[in-house]
């Protein structure tokens, strides 16, 4: 009895001081508004994992707690509106998160971007040092852009190092240091002319891999993206190889003897080049996929299963066949409308927020469209809450047919569907899966599209 006491406490013990918790209180300028907590150990795929939701109030106020059991990368959603923070075990932030009024008929691209303002943090400074070192960067790369990148004067490095040294004299977290250290190196990297074999050897060959670093991650994606055609490898060799079997693969790959010496670094540098050839032909995509589920069965490094997994996850969920995700929402008479309704026929969403000379031009090419399809193919005009109103109006003015649907508060379903821009488009198969996601607008060969799927 005492032994399982004891041992019971020590289990107990371990999960307390492996997952410490985080709060994080604040306000927004958005009332009554769904915020998400994600933290990111996976920027490879830059896949997050929700730590925890709430709603602001009606003041904008929220409080948001999870765990984490290193210093990670998060990112804190306001509706469908983000901005990034450091988190740290135990620590707390207050915040205020600001999202500008967007204006109308302004892209995706072009749209005012959320801010966010740490009034204060218990985290030994680790995001003020971040941040800083981040403005001392961009200020000399601004002032100096033309000696840094065209004249390649690797003086000014030392200048940014003697600066931060200045400014932030008592460093001691090693996760500031090496967020200095390899936005130091990207630098080095573009101004260097031996294709970054130096940097390769200084920062990566022989060094740990930092899969939650954001500035270690992104040089690594720049260097070692098409990696095997760039190494010294012979291009009909690893051909062959990457056709025999994962097995084989790894063998020839471990021939070069930067890979040999650093194989947890290699594999990453497998898995993401595998998973570039999953988006390639059919043949190369099929082989590139069974390679990649060998490494996640295989492989001794718990990091490279995860990455791989979410790998999976984000690809299979929109793609053709997938289960769409189902909803309900209300037309423009009141009615409850469902995606399942229409499980029988091929359906075409359309994400809609506003009308642009480009959103008028896909409307008229559309009803051209639902004029030769006439019922063979349902299509389901989806508009944000707030330009609902709008909408009816122009489905009434223009006498179009089709359900209007009100998004009202389920912006999640954009979400599901990946919608980033508007309008935008998802073609539905009989069945409720996945056809394309996204699929072209009614200008850009989606009357081929739909021709190819229906019936299937």
């Amino acid at each position: 009895m005492k032994r399982w006491i004891f041992t019971t406490f020590f289990v107990l013990l371990f999960v307390a001081a492996s997952a410490q918790n985080v709060t994080i209180t604040g306000r927004s300028n958005k009332t009554n508004t769904l915020i998400r907590l994600f933290a990111y150990e996976d920027l490879i795929n830059d896949y997050g994992t929700l730590i925890d939701q709430g709603q602001t109030d009606e003041k904008g106020n929220f409080i948001l707690e999870g765990s984490v059991k290193q210093v990670l990368p998060a990112r804190i959603y306001v509706g469908l509106e983000y901005v990034d923070l450091i988190i740290c075990p135990n620590a707390t932030y207050d915040i205020e998160i600001i999202v500008p009024e967007q204006k109308e008929n302004v892209s995706y691209f072009e749209k005012e971007l959320p801010t966010i303002r740490v009034k204060r943090a218990t985290d030994k400074g680790l995001y003020r040092q971040v941040v800083l070192s981040e403005e001392i960067f961009n200020s000399y790369l601004i002032e100096h852009f033309n000696q840094i990148y065209r004249g390649r004067q690797v003086r000014y490095l030392d200048s940014i190092q003697n600066t931060i040294d200045r400014e932030l004299p008592d460093l001691k977290s090693d996760y500031v240091k090496n967020h200095i250290r390899y936005k130091t190196a990207a630098i080095r990297l573009a101004i260097s002319t031996d294709g970054g074999k130096k940097t390769i050897k200084d920062y990566f060959d022989g060094q740990p891999v930092l899969y939650t670093q954001s500035a270690y991650v992104d040089l690594f994606k720049e260097l070692f993206d098409g990696y095997f055609n760039g190494a010294s490898y012979d291009s009909h060799l690893l051909n062959e190889a990457f056709a025999e079997g994962p097995v084989a693969f790894r063998q020839y790959l471990a021939t070069e003897p930067f890979m040999a010496r650093n194989p947890r670094l290699a594999e990453l540098i497998t898995i993401c080049n595998l998973q570039k050839l999953c988006y390639g032909d059919r043949s190369a995509s099929h082989l590139a996929k069974n390679h990649l589920n060998y490494i996640k069965a295989q492989t001794r490094y718990a990091e490279h299963k995860a990455i791989v997994g979410d790998f999976f996850a984000k690809l299979n969920r929109l793609a053709s066949g997938a289960p769409a995700t189902d909803f309900t929402l209300k037309d423009s008479n009141g009615n409850d409308i469902s995606l399942s309704d229409f499980k029988d026929r091929l359906v075409l969403l359309q994400f809609v927020d506003g009308m642009s000379p480009v959103a008028e031009r896909q409307f008229g090419e559309l009803r051209s469209l639902h004029q030769q399809w006439q019922d063979s193919v349902q299509i389901l005009t989806i508009a944000t809450h707030d330009r609902m109103d709008f909408f009816k109006q122009q489905f009434e003015e223009k006498r179009i047919d089709w359900p209007l649907l009100d998004l009202g508060d389920q912006i999640l379903l954009l979400e599901a569907y990946n919608v980033r821009t508007f309008p935008e488009y998802i073609l539905v198969r009989k069945g409720t899966k996945i056809g394309e996601a996204p699929a072209p607008s009614p200008e850009r060969y989606l009357e081929e599209r739909v021709r190819q799927m229906y019936g299937k």
